[in-house]
């Protein structure tokens, strides 16, 4: 029998993944079922379960993936030369999920869950910490490239500023879910302008 290799195995949890996002994009995320999933996938039950053993691990799986990618694009930015202004992060950030994840009604879906999931919530602390300090580390960095801001003085605007960036991602996953005349580009143009930088 040939051997499994990893990237084999990782190929096969990104298809798993892809095929998650679809139903949880169509159905909701309450709504599909792992039996959907199997489905969606084309792959027999064996082979998803083989690689996640329940709902939520595959919630955990997608959800690192997606994470993993936005921390890789926070890298980028904080490479480029000039560095995008912290409050145009947040719009990267938005079109990625809006890319990666379709509605992000999804998002709030999986918020709620983590309310009587453990490991839902887990995960929720553990994406929120991860894209902190990913964004702290930004902040800084422009603070100290942009305006001369000695080290210290800029973890600390860090520090301070970064609630206000995870408040404005979050706060279009809500408004673009819930409010009827919602103009996503119109918001995030008003993060740009008035968010710190």
């Amino acid at each position: 029998m040939p051997k499994v290799t990893e990237e084999y195995r990782a190929a096969r949890r990104d298809e798993i993944a892809d095929a998650a996002l679809r139903a949880f994009r169509r159905t909701g995320f309450q709504a599909t079922s792992m039996a959907d999933i199997i489905a969606e996938s084309g792959l027999s039950a064996g082979a998803i379960y083989g690689h996640y053993p329940s709902k939520s691990a595959l919630v955990v799986g997608v959800a690192s993936r997606i994470v993993g990618a936005r921390l890789g694009d926070i890298e980028a930015l904080a490479s480029a030369t000039p560095m995008t202004p912290p409050p145009g992060v947040v719009r990267v950030l938005v079109e990625a999920i809006r890319r990666e994840v379709g509605d992000p009604a999804v998002l709030l879906q999986l918020w709620g869950e983590a309310v009587t999931d453990p490991d839902i919530a887990d995960l929720a602390v553990g994406t929120v910490d991860r894209l902190a300090a990913a964004l702290r580390g930004y902040v800084s960095l422009w603070h100290q490239r942009t305006h001369g801001v000695p080290p210290d003085e800029a973890d600390a605007l860090g520090t301070e500023q970064v609630p206000l960036l995870l408040a404005a991602v979050q706060g279009y996953v809500i408004q673009s879910t819930v409010a009827r005349d919602f103009d996503g580009e119109a918001y995030l143009a008003a993060v740009e302008r008035y968010l710190p930088r």
